[in-house]
C-alpha cells in the first residue's frame, strides 16, 4: 500500500495514497488535505492505510446529517418499523436532531457534537425520557450508517444519555375508581371504561377489538388489532407491537355481562340505522357502527375526570389500576405482566414496583408461618416418639415441649 505527503502551505499538507480496488481491481489514487503539522499529517496518513489494509476504509463524503437522516427514514424505517413509529422518529428528527447537529457532515459528526445536543435538549425543559427516546433513535441510525459502510464507529456510543425518570404512576385505588365509573354511567364509553379497568388493556386495543375475537361462551379475548388516528393517514389498524402484546386474556361474570350489554346496544343502533349502518365489526363503535376515535375516548375521559373532582388520571391510568389492584389482591405478577402483555416481568415489576413492599411483607410472613408450623410437625414427631400420642398432645396443648411434665413446686421443701 503506497502513500505520500506533499506540503501545499505553511501547517497545510496534501496526503496521496491508493485506494481501495474497483470492480475491475484497479485502485483509485485518492487526494486528501490535512491541517495540522507534518507529525499530524504522517498519523492519518498511516490510519488511512491501515483502515484499507484491514479493508474498514471509509471514502470521504460530504452528506450531512439531516441528509443522512432523511435517507435512513426513506430506506431503513420506512420498511422495517410501523408507521406510528415512522411518524414518532420523524418528528424527534424533525424538532430536535436537525435544528441541533442537521448541518454537521455525518463523516464529521462527533461525540462532542452529540452530548451538546442532549444537554441543550435538556435545559430547554425537555424530559430525560424524551432525549433518551432521541438518542436511541440517532444510535440506532448511525448504527445502520457503520453497516452501510459510510462510518467507521458509532459516535453515539461515546455519549452519554440522561436516565431514565422513575416516576411512580398515578394510581386509583379500587374506591376512587367505583367513583368514576358511577360519574361515567351515562358516558356512551361506560363499558370501554369498564373493560379497560377488568382487563388491563390499552387504548388502541380497546378500540381495535372485533366481534370475532371474543368468546362470550368460554369467557375469553383474543388481543390481534389495535386501532389507532396517526397524523397525515386518519384511523389506521394494525396488529400490536410484539408477541407478548398479541395476547388471550380471561374473562369473568362482570366483564362478561358487560359485553352482552355492548352487544345488545349495537343490535339495536343497528335496526335504527338501517342502510346507514356501518359493519366494520368493531366491539365499541359510533351509533352509525363506524370504528371509534382512541382521540375521543381520551377526550371524554378527561371531562368526566374534571367534572367529577377526582384525582388526575389519564385514560391510560385504568390500565395501571387494573394491574395494582390484581398485584394487592395477591395475583401472582406473571400472570398480571400477561393480562398486561408486557414484554418481560421485569417490565411489570419496574412499573408496580411501589405495590411489592407489602406483597413482600405477606411473603415474609407467609414463609416464617411455614417454617414455624414445620418447626412444630417435627417437635410433635420428637415427642410422639419419646412419650406416646396423649401425653404429646397435652404437652403441645399446654405449651411444654420437652416431653415430661415437671413435678409441682413443693414450698415447703427446703425447710424440712
Amino acid at each position: 500500500m503506497r502513500g505520500n505527503i506533499q506540503q501545499r502551505s505553511k501547517g497545510s499538507w496534501r496526503l496521496r495514497y491508493d485506494g481501495p480496488r474497483d470492480d475491475n481491481g484497479k485502485r483509485k489514487q485518492i487526494t486528501e488535505t490535512v491541517k495540522g503539522t507534518k507529525k499530524a499529517a504522517e498519523q492519518v496518513l498511516r490510519e488511512r492505510l491501515a483502515t484499507l489494509e484491514t479493508g474498514g476504509y471509509v471514502p470521504k463524503d460530504k452528506e450531512t446529517v439531516a441528509q443522512f437522516m432523511q435517507r435512513w427514514l426513506d430506506t431503513y424505517a420506512a420498511t422495517n418499523t410501523r408507521l406510528r413509529t415512522q411518524e414518532g422518529y420523524k418528528g424527534n428528527i424533525r424538532r430536535y436532531i436537525i435544528p441541533a447537529i442537521g448541518h454537521v457532515s455525518l463523516q464529521g459528526l462527533t461525540a462532542r457534537h452529540v452530548q451538546r445536543m442532549y444537554s441543550d435538549l435538556l435545559n430547554r425543559g425537555l424530559s430525560a425520557t424524551t432525549v433518551l427516546h432521541v438518542h436511541r433513535l440517532l444510535r440506532k441510525s448511525i448504527s445502520d450508517a457503520v453497516k452501510w459502510g459510510l462510518l467507521t464507529r458509532n459516535v453515539a456510543d461515546a455519549a452519554t444519555p440522561p436516565r431514565r425518570e422513575q416516576k411512580e404512576p398515578v394510581m386509583w385505588d379500587a374506591e376512587t375508581v367505583d367513583r368514576f365509573m358511577d360519574a361515567a354511567k351515562n358516558s356512551r364509553f361506560y363499558h370501554l371504561y369498564h373493560l379497560a379497568v377488568l382487563t388491563g388493556m390499552r387504548r388502541s386495543e380497546l378500540a381495535g377489538l372485533k366481534w370475532e375475537n371474543v368468546d362470550l361462551v368460554a369467557g375469553r379475548l383474543s388481543i390481534v388489532n389495535t386501532l389507532q388516528r396517526i397524523p397525515g393517514h386518519g384511523l389506521v389498524e394494525s396488529t400490536p407491537k410484539t408477541a407478548r402484546s398479541r395476547r388471550s386474556v380471561a374473562l369473568k361474570a362482570v366483564a362478561i355481562k358487560s359485553l352482552h350489554s355492548i352487544r345488545g346496544r349495537q343490535i339495536e343502533e343497528r335496526e335504527a340505522a338501517g342502510m346507514a349502518w356501518q359493519n366494520t365489526g368493531y366491539v365499541f363503535t359510533q351509533a352509525n357502527g363506524a370504528p371509534i376515535d382512541p382521540e375521543s375516548m381520551t377526550r371524554d375521559f378527561r371531562g368526566l375526570v374534571d367534572r367529577s373532582g377526582l384525582p388526575y388520571l389519564t385514560l391510560h391510568g385504568l390500565r395501571h389500576a387494573h394491574a395494582t389492584l390484581a398485584l394487592t389482591a395477591g395475583v401472582n405478577p406473571k400472570i398480571v405482566s400477561e393480562r398486561l402483555g408486557h414484554s418481560t416481568i421485569a417490565v411489570t415489576m419496574d412499573t408496580y414496583s411501589h405495590v411489592l413492599p407489602g406483597m413482600q411483607e405477606e411473603a415474609a410472613q407467609a414463609v416464617e408461618d411455614l417454617l414455624e408450623e414445620a418447626e412444630y410437625r417435627r417437635l410433635e414427631r420428637n415427642l410422639i416418639g419419646q412419650n406416646g400420642h396423649e401425653m404429646v398432645t397435652n404437652s403441645l396443648e399446654s405449651g411444654n415441649t420437652k416431653g415430661d411434665e415437671e413435678p409441682p413446686l413443693d414450698i415447703n421443701a427446703q425447710t424440712r
